[in-house]
């Protein structure tokens, strides 16, 4: 429906060239159109092996994609060893943090200084 196709058979290099097509519609009081086109003409079509192609672009993706795996697993090992530093760091801190005032040795503790009156 709509759909106007033209089949060209035995061409020559000489058919290449411009034409124009010029087409008349009764449903539109007979108004014409035309359309031109440039035909080229080719030896035959081959096809072309992407074989090669396709290998290269899987191994250079799966490079990639490896690389980004390295780089995610290498960012995932030094954030779980921040965290694990962090933790050995607390229990340093809360184990050192003796009390030697109740032993009476001085300096122990900060002592406290009444408020100075302003």
């Amino acid at each position: 429906m709509n759909n106007i196709s033209i089949l060209l058979r035995s061409l020559e290099f000489s058919d290449t060239g411009k034409y124009t097509c010029h087409v008349q519609n009764p449903k539109e009081n007979n108004f014409q159109h035309q359309a031109t086109i440039f035909l080229q003409v080719v030896d035959k079509l081959e096809e072309v092996d992407n074989t090669v192609t396709l290998i290269i672009l899987g191994v250079v993706g799966g490079v990639i994609g490896l690389l980004i795996l390295i780089l995610l697993v290498k960012k995932f090992i030094a954030f779980i060893i921040k965290k694990t530093q962090e933790k050995k760091k607390e229990c340093l801190v809360s184990s050192s943090g003796n009390d030697n005032t109740e032993n009476g040795l001085p300096g122990s503790k900060a002592e406290e200084k009444p408020p100075t009156k302003v």
